[in-house]
C-alpha cells in the first residue's frame, strides 16, 4: 500500500517554456485538487522525474527550444521507472504527423492551445485511470493479455490517430456539441484491446468525460446493443472489466479498415 505522505505529493508534472502558461495551469489544476510540479525545460523535467518516483503524469508542450516534446517523450520512454508514467502533449501548432508521433510514444492525449485548466484536468484524470489499469495488469490482476490468435487485431496506430482527432475536435470547437460518450467509449475499449490493457467500468466512465450516471447509462445501452460485455475481474471480484464483444470487435475492425482505405492510409 502507498504511504499516506506519498499520496499527498504531486503526481503531475507540467513542462512548458512559457512561465505564464505554467503558472496558469499549475494554479488552475491546484484549484481542481490536482497539485503539480513545474519545469521550464525538458532537461529540468527529466531531473524532476528521476527525483520524484510518485509522478504518474507528465503534461508537456510540444514546441520547445533545443529539446521538443517528442524528444522528451523519447527520453522518458528510455528511463527505467518502477511505476508507469503517462504523458499528455499540449501544443499551439497541432498536426496529424506530430499527433501520431506523440501517440506512438504512448502519449495518452494530444491537446491544442489555448487550454482551460478544466480540459487539462480531465485529461490528467483519464491518464491516472490508465496508469492504475497498467499497474494492475503488470501485477497480474487482470488476467492474461489478449493475443492475436484469440481475437482479431484492431489497428492500434489508426485508432491512436482517431483519439488524436477527438482531442483536436474538442479543442477547436470548444463546445458540448459532441458530448455523447458512446463513441468515445468504443474507441477507448478498442485502444485498450489493441494494447492488451484491460479497462474497468470506473476507468471507462472517467475516460468518457461524461457524468458518471450518463456514462453508466451508455454502458448499459452498448451492452444491450451487443457491442460490449462486462465481466468480474478474476483477481478482484469487486472490479468489473469492460471489453468489446465479438460483434463489437468485428465492427470496429471494419470501421478502421474502411476509413483507412478512404484516406489512403496504410494499416499496421
Amino acid at each position: 500500500m502507498v504511504a499516506e505522505t506519498e499520496l499527498e505529493l504531486p503526481r503531475v508534472l507540467l513542462v512548458d517554456d512559457d512561465p505564464d502558461i505554467l503558472i496558469e495551469l499549475s494554479e488552475g489544476l491546484a484549484s481542481l485538487g490536482l497539485p503539480s510540479l513545474i519545469a521550464n525545460t525538458p532537461v529540468e523535467a527529466i531531473d524532476l522525474v528521476q527525483r520524484n518516483e510518485q509522478l504518474q503524469v507528465v503534461v508537456t508542450d510540444l514546441q520547445m527550444p533545443r529539446i521538443d516534446g517528442i524528444e522528451l517523450l523519447q527520453k522518458l520512454a528510455l528511463m527505467g521507472r518502477k511505476r508507469p508514467l503517462a504523458t499528455i502533449i499540449i501544443t499551439g501548432h497541432a498536426s496529424l504527423d506530430r499527433a501520431v508521433g506523440a501517440l506512438r510514444l504512448n502519449a495518452v492525449d494530444f491537446l491544442q492551445k489555448p487550454l482551460l485548466p478544466e480540459e487539462v484536468a480531465q485529461a490528467v484524470r483519464r491518464a491516472f485511470s490508465l496508469v492504475e489499469d497498467s499497474q494492475k495488469a503488470s501485477n497480474g490482476a487482470a488476467g492474461s493479455p489478449l493475443t492475436g490468435a484469440e481475437k482479431p487485431v484492431i489497428r492500434p496506430n489508426y485508432l491512436k490517430t482517431l483519439v488524436a482527432a477527438r482531442a483536436d475536435r474538442d479543442a477547436i470547437f470548444q463546445s458540448d456539441l459532441f458530448s455523447d460518450p458512446a463513441w468515445d467509449m468504443l474507441l477507448d475499449l478498442a485502444m485498450a484491446e489493441a494494447s492488451g490493457r484491460p479497462i474497468s467500468v470506473t476507468s471507462l466512465c472517467i475516460a468518457s468525460g461524461a457524468p458518471t450516471t450518463t456514462a453508466l447509462r451508455r454502458i448499459d445501452e452498448l451492452r444491450e446493443a451487443g457491442l460490449i460485455e462486462r465481466r468480474p475481474d478474476p483477481a478482484d471480484r469487486r472490479r468489473i472489466i469492460v471489453e468489446l464483444t465479438e460483434s463489437g470487435r468485428q465492427r470496429m475492425e471494419t470501421f478502421v479498415k474502411r476509413q483507412a482505405e478512404r484516406l489512403g492510409l496504410p494499416l499496421d
